[in-house]
């Protein structure tokens, strides 16, 4: 063999060699990948690790991760943590499961859940898993006919509530606040929720702040009060839940923000959230949500007189809420249906719908929805001269609303207001037999006294029977309304009426001391941080005062930010003590408000009037107090003044 061949022979050898080398490390390469891409397209593909499934429960937990739409991951989970009998990692996947179960609406399988895990006594040594539970249960619940198992385990979670640490207090105060609103207790709902939102701030949870915002403005929203504070909680709720990955509470979110703007004529940019929520509802297929939010859109087109598209959007939600069971949603879409039939002037096909409704009334799950329902019936039955059907829409409305505020437990006043209204009604229902062909007239007659009596008979029993039940009640409840009458419900201490009934009380009884205080700045505040941090001072500064009020001072809201203390001491050195007191104890609730510049300097001017014998009488003791107030402003704020 030459040298060439040789040198030929080891160039072939060193090529075959690079050659596999190359072969295999490619081998090596693509099966990684393969790996790589299954291990990530599966994240269980593996031997189970704990440390993956506990950081999906946290990011699920913490709504870093979207409920439904990675509810594979969760039920994962839920599995593999039962499989490798990890304990306390199940409790808690499977607390989270529960809540998944209610936002898919499986309420069969999510009751058999609760059942087989509340009944575990190593639940009851974790407490916020079991807080989880009992909020996911409360909540289901809210759904039954029978209201009674709701209200115990709310009274429940009420009774406790102190017992727990900020974090088990969110989560109560959170399903209170959902319970409350289903229950209509409107002003309970503001009351936790604002508790709630003042913790959550404090504890930096995000997601439940958003909650509370949300209920906050909806709260305000039923209530009618106050417009602006409902959309600016409403825009809160939103940008809140925006900074998370919590797609069903932001779509509730923009649902609710969509109905506020709605109420207060804001149609265009209230539909622009109302279809932000309905591409939510559409991704993961949520029937309840998509029936909502598809009819507050269908409203808003009927409203905008697009009665083409709302005919649409009806008729789709009438099939959609059927197929759901959701009775409310269906027969408030066939209500819609009915009004746009009038809109358009098929009155034949409105009265159709309308009567189709009536066939399924008992469907609603509110006494109200049936009275408002009665309501467009009567309207609609007057227009056609249907006047027998008429009456029996107002009857039977008169029923619904009395119901509804048995249910409600609303003002009495308001009932006599339909009773107002129902005989308005009546006037309008014989000008309109009167207006009938002269041929006809002696059955009119006829018939009108025929329905004057059913009506004078009826009216006459619930008046009788409104009387014997105002008597019932009043002694009962006396004491509620003037409790109620005499509070602010934001501080829950004494308004403004309610500490000059006290501080007159007292007067008559012995000398006493009035202070005037007012928060220094205050108005600043609202105008850099918001009112609902503003709120959160005006809370602050009433529980620093009960802390440190002597048994038998009192102190009330003034008004606004000024508040008014009925001191039982006339030593001048008792009450400087007091209010210095005050001052700290306020200062240090004041540095809790996380919304708040650190350190913040948060002070009250006070202006005292001491009670002597040669001056008894309250006016007299305010307005020197007040005088004082002015002096202590004039000179700097942050100080007592005494006269």
């Amino acid at each position: 063999m030459t040298i060439i061949d040789k040198n030929a022979q080891k160039k072939g050898i060193l090529k075959a060699g690079w050659l596999n080398a190359l072969a295999i490390l490619f081998f090596v390469c693509v099966t990684q990948t393969s790996l790589a891409y299954e291990s990530a397209s599966n994240p269980f593909l593996d031997v189970p690790d704990r440390e993956s499934i506990r950081r999906i429960i946290n990011d699920i937990r913490q709504y870093k991760l979207d409920y439904l739409r990675n509810k594979e991951k969760l039920e994962s989970a839920f599995q593999i943590s039962k499989e490798q009998d990890w304990e306390h990692l199940h409790l808690e996947a499977a607390a989270l499961y529960s809540e998944l179960l209610f936002r898919q609406e499986k309420y069969a399988e999510l009751t058999a859940h609760l059942s087989h895990y509340l009944h575990q006594d190593e639940l009851l040594k974790r407490k916020d898993i079991h807080l989880l539970f009992l909020e996911t249960k409360l909540k289901s619940l809210t759904r039954l006919d029978d209201p009674t198992p709701a209200k115990a385990l709310s009274k429940t979670l009420e009774a406790q509530i102190s017992q727990h640490s900020i974090n088990e207090k969110i989560i109560i105060l959170r399903a209170l606040a959902y319970y409350y609103t289903a229950d209509d207790a409107l002003r309970k709902t503001l009351s936790a929720a604002l508790e709630g939102l003042e913790l959550a701030m404090k504890n930096d949870d995000i997601a439940s702040q958003g909650y509370f915002y949300r209920k906050i403005a909806d709260a305000y929203g039923y209530l009618e009060e106050d417009e602006d504070k409902a959309v600016s909680y409403a825009k809160k709720a939103v940008e809140t839940f925006e900074k998370t990955n919590d797609g069903l509470f932001t779509a509730k979110a923009y649902w609710s923000l969509g109905n506020i703007l709605l109420e207060t004529g804001d149609s265009q940019n209230a539909l622009v959230y109302l279809n932000k929520a309905l591409a939510y509802f559409k991704d993961v297929n949520m029937n309840k949500g998509l029936a909502f939010a598809q009819y507050s859109i269908a409203n808003t087109q009927f409203l905008q007189a697009n009665y083409d598209r709302a005919l649409t959007l009806a008729k789709e939600n009438i099939e959609l809420a059927r197929t759901a069971g959701i009775d409310d949603m269906h027969l408030a879409s066939m209500i819609l249906l009915s009004n746009i039939y009038i809109k358009q002037g098929f009155l034949d096909k409105a009265e159709q719908v309308n009567d189709e409704v009536y066939l399924l009334v008992d469907n609603f799950s509110r006494s109200i929805y049936k009275a408002n329902f009665f309501s467009e019936r009567y309207t609609l039955k007057r227009e056609l001269n249907r006047i027998e059907e008429a009456f029996d829409a107002i009857e039977k409305k008169l029923f619904y609303t009395e119901k509804h505020f048995e249910a409600t437990s609303e003002s009495n006043i308001k009932a006599l207001q339909v009773k107002f209204e129902v005989k308005e009604k009546e006037d309008t229902i014989r000008k309109l037999e009167y207006q009938k062909d002269i041929s006809n007239l002696q059955a009119k007659e006829e018939y009108q006294q025929k329905i004057i009596w059913r009506l004078s008979a009826t009216i006459a029993s619930i008046l009788v029977l409104v009387i014997l039940l105002l008597f019932y009640r009043q002694a009962l409840q006396r004491k509620k309304y003037h409790r109620m009458a005499s509070t602010d419900f934001l501080t829950n201490c004494f308004n403004r009426r309610g500490i000059l009934n006290t501080a007159n009380t007292k007067l008559a009884q012995q000398k006493m001391t009035i202070a005037i205080v007012d928060l220094d700045y205050f108005k600043k505040i609202n105008d850099e941080y918001g009112h609902d941090v503003g709120d959160l001072v005006l809370i602050a500064f009433a529980k620093a005062a009960k802390e440190i009020l002597s048994k038998g001072d009192e102190f009330g809201r003034y008004g606004g930010e000024e508040w008014l203390f009925v001191l039982n001491s006339s030593d001048e050195k008792v009450v400087r003590d007091t209010f210095e007191k005050v001052a700290a104890t306020y200062q240090n609730y004041c540095n809790d408000i996380d919304a708040l510049e650190e350190n913040l300097s948060m002070t009250f001017s006070v202006g005292v009037s001491l009670g002597d014998k040669s001056n008894r009488t309250l006016d007299t003791l305010i307005k020197r107090a007040d005088s004082v107030l002015y002096e202590a402003k004039e000179n700097g704020r942050n100080q007592v003044i005494i006269n």
